[in-house]
């Protein structure tokens, strides 16, 4: 493929030639009237200026060729072609990445925390502090766009205040938008003081958390809607799939319930 790319289209002395070409118009015509002037003084040289001449000739021939060129280089389109070594190659390459589904860019799914019931929302809607209620779970934070079906989302939330251990602190993970504040509802969730994910109504171990997440953590969630699975990160270790089981058609919204009463988590 490279060796056709350089000769259709991008020939390097072409190039290299191309800054050439004034200054050997510049020789060539001075190189023309000299042998005009030769040509006066002595006639006894023929067959030499005859071969002059036909130089002369050649090299303006081969200027305008390489403007040619040049100019038949700006004009063109690129158009480059994958050969596979064996058939069927390149359809299954794509057959692997369509298995993956479309993954969106950190800034193609932003949202922020909507207001709500037994909480505060600040910093233009990025930061969520229960304020009311005391401990309990009638706390449920949702996100104002619905997540995307048929594609991968992702985002992050920062836990900005210590879990105590002895509570389950907090749920985030995505729900629907009527569920009920309380430990069991919320459909799919990452339960943060005891490292559990909390499915449907069964809490599950998650085996690859070790511990209470603290202070600090981020936790990312990594929602295939393709796939019908979710995943989650801690501190930038990826923790592996907590579910696969999301329904592709439900209306689902990114959710964080908090227990303890001046809790607080921020989207990043």
């Amino acid at each position: 493929m490279e060796n056709i790319f350089n000769k259709i289209y991008f020939k390097e002395d072409i190039i290299k030639q191309s800054d050439k070409i004034p200054e050997k118009m510049k020789i060539y015509l001075e190189k023309g009237k000299l042998l005009e002037k030769e040509w006066d003084d002595d006639n006894s040289k023929l067959n030499s200026r005859i071969n002059d001449c036909i130089n002369i000739d050649n090299n303006i021939k081969n200027i305008i060729e390489v403007n040619e060129n040049i100019a038949k280089c700006n004009s063109q389109e690129i158009s480059i072609k994958f050969i596979p070594e064996e058939e069927g190659q390149i359809n299954e390459f794509l057959e692997t990445i369509k298995a993956f589904g479309k993954v969106i860019n950190d800034d193609k799914f932003k949202f922020k925390f909507q207001p709500g019931n037994n909480y505060n929302v600040t910093n233009n809607g990025l930061i969520a502090t229960k304020n009311s209620g005391g401990n309990a779970w009638n706390c449920i934070v949702y996100g104002d766009k619905e997540i995307p079906k048929n594609e991968i989302s992702k985002w992050k939330i920062k836990i900005n205040t210590e879990t105590s251990g002895f509570y389950d602190d907090l749920l985030v993970g995505i729900g629907p938008i009527n569920a009920k504040g309380n430990l069991y509802s919320l459909c799919w969730s990452l339960v943060c003081s005891i490292s559990k994910i909390c499915i449907k109504g069964q809490k599950s171990e998650y085996n690859h958390l070790k511990g209470n997440l603290k202070k600090g953590d981020i936790i990312e969630v990594i929602v295939d809607r393709k796939l019908n699975n979710l995943s989650f990160s801690i501190n930038g270790v990826n923790q592996g799939i907590a579910c696969s089981q999301i329904p592709r058609e439900d209306i689902l919204y990114p959710t964080v319930v908090i227990y303890e009463q001046n809790h607080s988590i921020e989207l990043i």
